[in-house]
């Protein structure tokens, strides 16, 4: 994959070699299957760093983050992308994840989606300072790494990524492909 994003580029000029941020946002939601619109605009926002086009380095450090498996490296990742102003993940932002979890207005989904936002700040806030650091996010995900994706998904499925490594094998494997 890493492989792709310069080789597709090729035939264009120059000036051209980076996907603008609104080609990335198709790329973020066809290839990871996501549909949670904060979440996309916040990879985008995070690969991109601010600026309207991803550059081919900005897409392969995409792309290994996606297709790792390097925890480390997810949770940082994934922190970041749930940490949206930078100063920890407080109840603010999970109660805005939790209300994605349990559509609906009436009080029974209220007070599951309340009760789901104490669980979690009780689970994942340590210190109980109102905040979830990464320290305190990496210690509980360490010990229960399904938890990873907690505010809702990030990565692709095993699936997906599975797909994407055969694809990239054999485009790797077809030479008179490198060149259509």
């Amino acid at each position: 994959m890493a492989d792709w994003f310069p080789r597709s580029l090729d035939w264009c000029p120059s000036t051209t070699l980076r996907i603008t941020s609104s080609q990335f946002v198709n790329i973020v939601i066809g290839f990871q299957q996501l549909y949670d619109m904060d979440v996309v605009d916040r990879i985008v926002t995070l690969i991109a760093g601010g600026r309207k086009h991803v550059t081919p380095m900005e897409f392969v450090n995409y792309m290994t983050i996606l297709m790792s498996r390097d925890m480390e490296r997810k949770m940082e990742f994934a922190y970041m992308v749930y940490d949206k102003n930078g100063m920890g993940i407080n109840r603010e932002i999970i109660s805005s994840s939790v209300e994605r979890f349990f559509a609906g207005d009436d009080d029974e989904i209220l007070e599951m989606r309340l009760d789901m936002v104490d669980f979690l700040l009780l689970k994942f806030d340590e210190d109980q300072d109102g905040y979830i650091s990464f320290e305190e996010y990496r210690s509980i995900v360490l010990q229960q790494p399904r938890l990873l994706e907690f505010l809702g998904p990030i990565f692709p499925s095993d699936e997906t990524r599975m797909v994407v490594a055969y694809c990239t094998a054999i485009y790797s494997h077809i030479p008179e492909m490198a060149t259509l």
